[in-house]
This record gives structure tokens, sequence and C-alpha cells, in this order.
């Protein structure tokens, strides 16, 4: 593909007057919107972009980029002209209606939400990971007070490394130091892991809000739980030439291993 078709530099120095003016007005020196959904990085490069530029112009205009475009140009101050020239000119994917970026936002307005609402609607029993253990109202008060903490604490540390621009490992670090902070305070209050585990799931499960806690505090015995549910055993797929499972273009058979005592592995 000749450089001047997607870089404005090299359009720029085309000696030919009529031929430069030519490639700069259809020089195509960014991927087209839809294309996002197969690059990973230009996927999460735009999403950056809007949430950053969401940020500025709630900052700055008390309303979200979309809001402001819906201001008709009338009433726009010359402020918020020039923030959205601004806007359009650094968006780092290409927006105009061409069929195909019509299509992806049809699709995408489609399934907005659908993965929630298919959520809402299927009912899952949380029970099958609970031990079956007694424990009392008061340790499930006072543990409900711990998970209300937990979540405000996870907001803030959230807003907190969003800010900060906290690297990985060290935004790693204090989430498990906050673990064990309340790893540890769970115990104080009951220190029966059987009983805590039956706590933590019956407050993250019967209400809408993040099932993490339970997971964090109590992973290893609900994962005990499920395996002692099935009798020890743990099914996945292995791949196998010859395997009844396809998948992305490759053939797997159904494998079972037993988890404890004297391992036992084979095909079903």
């Amino acid at each position: 593909m000749p450089r001047e078709w997607h870089d404005r530099h090299a359009a720029n120095v085309i000696e030919e007057p009529e031929k430069r003016r030519l490639y700069q007005r259809t020089a195509v020196d960014k991927k087209p919107y839809f294309m996002r959904v197969i690059y990973p990085a230009l996927m999460n490069q735009y999403n950056t972009y809007i949430k950053n530029t969401n940020k500025n112009a709630m900052r700055e205009f008390g309303m979200t980029v979309e809001e402001l475009k819906a201001v008709p140009e009338a009433e726009r101050t010359e402020r918020q002209r020039d923030f959205l020239r601004y806007f359009d000119r650094s968006m780092p994917v290409g927006v105009s209606d061409c069929v195909m970026n019509r299509i992806c936002r049809r699709i995408e307005a489609e399934f907005d939400g659908y993965i929630g609402r298919h959520n809402a609607s299927t009912a899952f029993d949380y029970t099958i990971m609970k031990s079956g253990a007694e424990y009392s109202r008061g340790q499930l008060d006072a543990i409900v007070k711990l998970y209300e903490n937990y979540c405000q604490r996870l907001r803030s540390f959230a807003v907190f490394t969003s800010y900060e621009r906290v690297d990985e490992y060290d935004s790693f670090a204090r989430m498990q130091e906050m673990r064990q902070e309340f790893v540890s305070e769970c115990t104080k209050i009951c220190p029966d892991r059987r009983a805590l585990c039956d706590i933590v799931l019956d407050i993250c499960y019967r209400r809408n809000g993040t099932k993490r806690f339970a997971w964090e505090m109590c992973g290893d015995e609900i994962i005990e739980n499920l395996l002692e549910r099935h009798g020890g055993e743990l099914t996945f797929p292995e791949p196998d030439p010859e395997g009844d499972i396809v998948f992305a273009g490759e053939r797997f058979t159904r494998k079972t291993i037993r988890i404890g005592g004297e391992n036992e592995y084979r095909a079903e």
C-alpha cells in the first residue's frame, strides 16, 4: 500500500498541488471504528480515550461528550466547539458513517446490556457451594458490616488507582494486603471456616452486589465444597485428535481426575 494512502505526512510532501490536496483529503491514517473488535490494543486505546475525555467534559462542562454533542450548535460556547473539534481530531479510530461502522453500531445497540439482562433472568442456585454449617445471627450481622466496608474500600481503591496511575504490581500487592486484613477480621468473628463460607455466600449471593468478597474470603472452602458434592471428581476437556468434542477447529476428549485420596484418571 502506498504510504501516502495512510500517512498524512507522506501526503503533505507530494509535489503536485492537486494530487497533494486529494491525498490529504482521502488519507486513511486511522483504523475504522469497527476494527476495534479484532484489535484488543485498539479497543483498549479507544475505551481509554472515551473514558478520559468524558471525565474532562464532566469536569469542565458538567456533561458527557454525547450530551455536549446534543447541545444545538448555535447554543454551544466557543470553548465547547473547540473541545468537540479536538475530540474528533484526536479520536484514535475513524468514526465515519461507512457501511461497516454503521453495521457495527447497529449490532452494538442490539446487544447492549444483553449479558446483564440474560444473567438477571437466569436463576443460579448458589447453595451448591455451601458447607451446610450453622452460624449465629450475630456473626452474620458482624460480617455484613465487614462486607459493606470491603465494598467501600474496593470502590475507593479503584478510583485511587485510576487517578494515581498505580502500577499493576503495586496494585496487586495492596489488594493482597487488604484481602489478608479482611480474612483476619472475618476469622475473628467466625473461626469455623465452613460456617464462615456459608455466611459470606448468603451475604453475597442474596443481594445484587460484588461476589468477589465471597471468593476472596472463602475461595478454598467453596472449591472444596464443590469437589465434595461431586465425589472429588474434576472433569475437563483434553486435546485429542480423535476426540468427539470439536471447538475452535480442534478436537478434545472429556477427562476426569479424582482429587484427594488415591488419584484416578480416566476418560469418560
